[in-house]
């Protein structure tokens, strides 16, 4: 079955995959941890593609396109040396900042579902690249910090119907309320 895409399509799709792999690009898949990074983002994305969530799609692009860009941009402004000494670009972790990219797409788009097992996923990634000093702690909690915000950031929810905890101080009294956003 061939499945036919708008020209404009082709083309938002071919930018997502550069910007939001832009370290593979840059530096090459060195490691497993890379492409299990780069995976979080990729089921994000093919999840919201195959949902026809093509809104959703364009959000996480543009969340892993201002991740890479920080990241790089970081990378290259402080010049942190890795603990293994191999170069100057070890903070913030680019590994880390793509995985919970992604999981922070996956959680403020579709849920906490999809957010508890990719958040868990995205936390080893953060844990092996200390564990084979490629960063310091430090390196892996601010990549955490940039991946998340920028998903959290330029993610909306999906579907548009979410509930919110409701407090009166003042009457004593407590509920819930749902709320929906149409258009």
């Amino acid at each position: 079955m061939k499945i036919s895409l708008p020209k404009k399509l082709h083309t938002f799709i071919a930018l997502f995959l550069f910007f939001c792999f832009s370290n593979v690009l840059a530096n090459g898949l060195t490691t497993k941890s890379m492409l299990v990074s780069i995976s979080i983002p990729a089921i994000g994305g093919v999840y919201s593609y195959t949902s026809g969530d093509i809104e959703g799609l364009k959000e996480l692009g543009l969340a892993c396109l201002v991740t890479a860009q920080l990241t790089t941009l970081l990378k290259n402004a402080v010049h942190r040396t890795r603990p293994n000494g191999d170069n100057d670009l070890s903070f913030p972790s680019g590994h880390t900042a793509a995985a919970f990219v992604g999981a922070s797409y996956l959680q403020h788009r579709y849920g906490m579902v999809w957010g508890i097992p990719m958040y868990a996923l995205a936390s080893v990634i953060g844990y092996q690249r200390v564990n084979v000093k490629d960063h310091f702690w430090s390196d892996v909690i601010a990549g955490a910090a940039l991946g998340y915000t920028a998903g959290a950031i330029f993610t909306a929810k999906y579907p548009n119907v979410w509930l919110e905890p409701t407090v009166d101080v003042e009457n004593r009294s407590y509920g819930m309320q749902i709320n929906a956003r149409f258009g």
